[in-house]
């Protein structure tokens, strides 16, 4: 059987993903043509094309300056630097399902020295969301905080509006700089019926990913006070990422802005229709039901790779593709996989999905 990339780019019907992959040649022409001719290369981050940018994403976001930075991971680690230097407290409040935490090899301590204050047993918060209560009951005070919105790791969940007011009003009332991780903040609006500003504005410091729902090449954006930004430029370099120019993450960024930011209401709209279907199946869990954003959690009852080989053999079938893989999960019996419902679930057929489904599970 071909492998599992070669059959997705072979199936019409596919639900996961912003089309299908491109050669480098198709990508780098589309990133072209969206352009109008005279834009100039940034060097070393100066630049009218990348300053006009980083002022618009700035102003979007209701704070006074940004910079575009090529990894997450390192606007983040930056951003809780330049927080606990100020704070000279070298402790951070965080979930423990955090990027920062199981996925950056723990960066932000062996880089910086940061510690993380544990909210007692991992396992007692590990399927929550934090809220007040739980940074009341640390026993210490943070040199910062971090909160992802929408949280990845719990299938999308989001805290109430009122319960994000009030831990911003707490950490303030304490001079403890709060930062969102907001690599799919865009996502959030329709659930709080908030601007990105209106969003940002409970935070210190923002964080943005344009690869992710906006379909960029890489990079992202690290957004707050004018003197923070001139900080975290100085830690760019510090990091090697001051990079001689950005320019196609840049154009990249500015595309995916303009042509998938508007569709964003519409694929959380879909991702309820399709979490709907799916969960009418008894051996199927979705989480959160209904999802929060255009992401959730989708358990099926069954093994890992037999339910991913026979997908695979459906799908060469049928033409019709529903996820790369299946993991194990935490409940015993189970397979899991994240549902991100972007640009092709927008086309995707949904007639196919419940008969697909039934023989997927087919005993």
């Amino acid at each position: 059987m071909m492998d599992a990339r070669q059959l997705f780019q072979q199936c019409r019907n596919r639900l996961p993903g912003h089309g299908v992959s491109q050669p480098i040649a198709a990508s780098l022409r589309e990133i072209a043509d969206s352009l109008e001719g005279g834009e100039q290369p940034d060097v070393y981050g100066a630049g009218e094309y990348l300053e006009d940018f980083e002022a618009e994403i700035a102003a979007m976001f209701g704070k006074p300056a940004a910079v575009f930075m090529p990894s997450g991971t390192m606007a983040q680690q930056i951003a809780l630097r330049i927080h606990c230097d100020q704070s000279r407290n070298y402790t951070v409040a965080m979930h423990p399902s955090a990027h920062l935490e199981f996925a950056e090899h723990m960066g932000y301590q062996f880089l910086h020295n940061i510690k993380r204050l544990q909210f007692g047993g991992p396992e007692l918060i590990r399927d929550r969301l934090l809220v007040l209560d739980d940074f009341e009951r640390l026993g210490a005070t943070p040199g910062a905080i971090i909160l992802e919105l929408p949280a990845r790791p719990l299938g999308g969940l989001l805290p109430a509006w009122q319960d994000l007011t009030k831990l911003s009003r707490w950490a303030r009332s304490k001079g403890i700089p709060i930062h969102l991780d907001g690599a799919r903040v865009w996502q959030c609006q329709s659930f709080y019926g908030k601007t990105l500003a209106e969003i940002a504005a409970l935070f210190d410091s923002v964080y943005v990913s344009f690869y992710k729902d906006l379909g960029g090449l890489a990079g992202c954006m690290l957004i707050g006070a004018a003197e923070f930004i001139q900080h975290s430029r100085v830690w760019q370099r510090r990091y090697g990422g001051n990079l001689y120019t950005q320019a196609p993450f840049v154009a990249a960024a500015r595309l995916g802005l303009q042509r998938r930011l508007p569709l964003m209401e519409g694929w959380i709209s879909r991702a309820r229709e399709i979490a709907g279907i799916l969960g009418a199946f008894d051996r199927v869990i979705v989480n959160p039901a209904p999802p929060q954003v255009n992401l959730f959690q989708l358990y099926l009852k069954g093994d890992p790779e037999a339910l991913t080989k026979r997908h695979h053999a459906l799908a060469a079938k049928s033409g019709t593709y529903l996820f790369h893989r299946l993991g194990a999960a935490p409940i015993p019996g189970f397979a899991m996989t994240e549902m991100h419902i972007w640009e092709n679930a927008s086309e995707f057929d949904l007639n196919c999905l419940a008969p697909f489904m039934t023989d997927l599970l087919r005993s």
